[in-house]
C-alpha cells in the first residue's frame, strides 16, 4: 500500500483531503476476526468453562468489541479537508467542521510514549488543542522511509498548497 492509499489522500484541485486513520482499517479487519475466534471458541467450550470464568471472559469480550467499535466508527472515518479557495481547514466525521483557517495553522511534531507523529494546530494554542495528521513513526529504518513518503507526498503538497514556506532536505 503506497502514502497515497494509505491516507486516502485526494487532490482535486480546489480541496485536498485525507484521513490520516485509514490504514488503521486493515489492522482492525485482524482484530474484528480474533473477536469473532474468541467468541466461537467461547460458545464452544461452554458447557467446560464454569459460568464465572465465562461471564468474566464475555465481559472481557464485550469492552473488547466495544473499543473495536469506537475505533471503527470515531477513529477510522475522520477526514481533513484543506479547501484552497475558501482557504480553510475541515474535520468531517459525520458533520463537517470548520478548526481552521490557513493563516492560523501551525505544523509540528508531537511525541508520545516513544513515538512521534504530525500534528497541525492553531498558532495561539497549538499544545492546547491539535489533530494528528499522520501514523506514528519511531526511529527505525522502515519508520523513516514512512516518514519520508508521508513528507514527500502527504505533508508538502499540502503545505505548497496553503503557501506555507518549509526546508526541504536535499
Amino acid at each position: 500500500m503506497n502514502t497515497t492509499d494509505r491516507y486516502k489522500f485526494t487532490d482535486n484541485g480546489s480541496e485536498i483531503s485525507l484521513m490520516p486513520n485509514y490504514s488503521f482499517l486493515n489492522t482492525l479487519k485482524w482484530w474484528l476476526a480474533a473477536g469473532i475466534l474468541v467468541i466461537s471458541a467461547m460458545y464452544y467450550f461452554r458447557n467446560i468453562l464454569s459460568e464465572k470464568f465465562f461471564i468474566i471472559a464475555f465481559s472481557l469480550w464485550v469492552v473488547y468489541m466495544g473499543y473495536f467499535l469506537l475505533d471503527l466508527i470515531f477513529r477510522v472515518p475522520v477526514k481533513y479537508i484543506f479547501d484552497k479557495r475558501e482557504k480553510c481547514i475541515y474535520r468531517k466525521l459525520f458533520l463537517t467542521k470548520k478548526i481552521m483557517s490557513f493563516d492560523e495553522m501551525t505544523y509540528f511534531i508531537n511525541e508520545d510514549s516513544g513515538g512521534y507523529y504530525y500534528v497541525i494546530g492553531k498558532k495561539r494554542n497549538q499544545f492546547v488543542k491539535n489533530y494528528r495528521i499522520s501514523n506514528y513513526f519511531s526511529g527505525s529504518k522502515t519508520s523513516r522511509i514512512k516518514e519520508d513518503e508521508f513528507l514527500k507526498n502527504i505533508l508538502y503538497p499540502v503545505l505548497d498548497a496553503m503557501a506555507v514556506q518549509i526546508n526541504r532536505p536535499q
